[in-house]
C-alpha cells in the first residue's frame, strides 16, 4: 500500500501533484531543483481554456511550418544542430497530423481537462486563488478570410465561439486592439491567471497542509527495491513508497537512467511585459501573429513562438523582438522597446500532442507526469487529480490508457 510520496520537481505538474495527493491522504514530498515555480511555470500566458484545448499536430500544420524555418524570426523554429532525437520527435510528429489521430488526440484532452474550471475553484477555496480573469478570449486577425477560417475550427471542437467581429464590433469587444486588427471573434467562459501568483499561492497552501517543499536539491536519479522508492540528488537519499517524475524538461534523463527513453523535446517559449495605454479586457489570440496578450494587472503579458533547441536555458534576444514586431499594431498605446520581465521557459512536447502520465515502463513505483505541451498550467490540475487517482487505483481506465508513458518509450541503454 502506498503512503508516502516523493514529487521530484516543484513546477505546476509537480505542484498541483502534490496537492491531490494530500488530499488523498498521502504523506508528500516535493524536491526542486530550483526555485519552486522554474522551469516553464512563470512566464506563461496564463490560460485556462478547457474549451480549446487541441494538440499541436494537427492536419495541414507541417507545410506553413516548414516553409518557415529558415527564418529565424518564424513562429516556429529549429536550431541548427544535427540531433538524432529531434529528428526522431519531428517524423513521429508528422506521423501524428492525420485527421484521425488529431480527432483521438482532441477527445484524448478533453477526457483529461474535464471539470478543470472546478478543479481551480476547488484549490482556489483551499488558498491557491490566483485572481482569474473571467472574460473570456478575443481572437482577432489581420484579415477577415483568416479570422472566418479560425473560427470554423474552433467551431467544430465546440468552444463556445460568437460571430465574427469587424469594423465598430470588433473594437467595441475589445478598445485596446490597434488597426491591425480587422475582424475577429469572442470565445466565451474561458480564463486567464498570473501564472506565478498561482504557483505561489499553490506553495504557500501545500506548506500549510503539511507537504514538504525543499528547494534546491537536484534529483540526479530514481529507482526502486524492496517495495520502497527512491529520489537520489545533491541533498542525500529520500525514500518514500512511491516516485512522481514531475522534473518538466528534465524528467526525460530521470527516465532514461532507468533504461527508458521517452520521445520528448523541449520546445522553448518566450514573453515579456508592457504598459498598454488602455488595458486589454481578457485574453486576446494574434491568430496571424501566432502571439497571445494577457492581462496581468497592471501589465500585459505578451507572449509566443516555438523554438525547437537541445539547450532548454539559452535565451535569444532575436525571438523576443520579432514577437514584439508580429504583435505591435494589434495594441494600442504601448511603447514596444520598453520591455521588462523578459522570459524563456522550456516545454515538454510530445509527438502526439498529448502528455505522458502514468508508471514508468517497467517500474510499478516510479511514475511520470510531464509532456503538457503548451498547456501546463490548464492541464496541471486535472494532472494532479489523475495521478492521485492512479496511485489510489481508481483512475479511468480509457484516460490512462490514452496518456501511458508507453506509447513514447523504447529501451535504452542506462546513463
Amino acid at each position: 500500500m502506498v503512503r508516502s510520496v516523493t514529487v521530484v520537481g516543484g513546477g505546476l505538474i509537480g505542484l498541483c501533484s502534490a496537492y491531490f495527493l494530500r488530499e488523498a491522504g498521502f504523506d508528500v514530498t516535493v524536491l526542486e531543483r530550483g526555485r519552486v515555480g522554474g522551469g516553464a511555470s512563470r512566464g506563461n500566458a496564463g490560460e485556462i481554456c478547457p474549451d480549446l484545448v487541441t494538440p499541436l499536430p494537427a492536419p495541414g500544420v507541417i507545410g506553413p511550418a516548414l516553409r518557415g524555418l529558415p527564418r529565424q524570426d518564424s513562429a516556429l523554429y529549429v536550431r541548427p544542430r544535427p540531433s538524432l532525437d529531434l529528428v526522431r520527435f519531428l517524423a513521429r510528429f508528422a506521423r501524428n497530423t492525420t485527421r484521425r489521430r488529431y480527432a483521438g488526440g482532441v477527445a484524448a484532452l478533453g477526457r483529461l481537462a474535464a471539470g478543470t474550471f472546478g478543479l481551480f475553484d476547488e484549490m482556489a477555496a483551499a488558498g491557491a486563488d490566483a485572481d482569474p480573469v473571467r472574460e473570456g478570449f478575443l481572437f482577432a486577425f489581420g484579415s477577415a478570410e483568416s479570422a472566418r477560417a479560425a473560427l470554423a475550427g474552433v467551431r467544430r471542437i465546440g468552444a463556445p465561439a460568437g460571430p465574427l467581429l469587424a469594423g465598430a464590433d470588433l473594437a467595441a469587444a475589445e478598445p485596446a486592439l490597434g488597426p491591425a486588427a480587422r475582424a475577429g471573434f469572442l470565445v466565451a467562459d474561458q480564463r486567464s491567471v498570473d501564472p506565478a501568483l498561482f504557483v505561489d499561492r499553490l506553495a504557500a497552501t501545500l506548506r500549510q497542509r503539511g507537504v514538504r517543499i525543499v528547494e534546491g536539491a537536484r534529483v540526479t536519479a530514481v529507482g526502486e527495491s524492496g517495495g520502497r522508492a527512491r529520489a537520489r540528488g545533491f541533498l542525500g537519499d529520500h525514500e518514500a513508497d512511491a516516485v512522481v517524475i514531475a522534473a518538466g524538461v528534465w524528467s526525460t534523463a530521470l527516465c532514461r537512467r532507468l533504461g527508458v527513453g521517452l520521445d520528448l523535446f523541449p520546445g522553448k517559449g518566450y514573453s515579456f511585459s508592457v504598459d498598454a495605454g488602455q488595458q486589454p479586457r481578457r485574453v486576446i489570440h494574434l491568430g496571424d501573429a501566432r502571439v497571445v496578450l494577457t492581462p496581468m494587472g497592471q501589465r500585459v503579458r505578451v507572449a509566443g513562438t516555438m523554438e525547437f533547441d537541445r539547450d532548454p536555458e539559452a535565451f535569444s534576444a532575436l525571438r523576443v523582438e520579432a514577437i514584439a514586431v508580429a504583435a505591435r499594431d494589434y495594441l494600442r498605446g504601448v511603447d514596444w522597446t520598453a520591455r521588462r520581465d523578459e522570459w524563456v521557459g522550456a516545454r515538454v512536447m510530445t509527438p502526439d500532442g498529448l502528455p505522458v502520465v502514468g508508471a514508468v515502463p517497467g517500474r510499478s513505483r516510479i511514475l511520470v507526469a510531464s509532456g503538457h505541451n503548451m498547456l501546463g498550467l490548464m492541464l496541471g490540475p486535472a494532472t494532479g487529480r489523475l495521478v492521485a487517482d492512479l496511485l489510489c487505483g481508481r483512475a479511468d481506465a480509457r484516460l490512462a490508457a490514452s496518456l501511458d508513458p508507453a506509447r513514447l518509450a523504447r529501451r535504452v541503454r542506462p546513463r
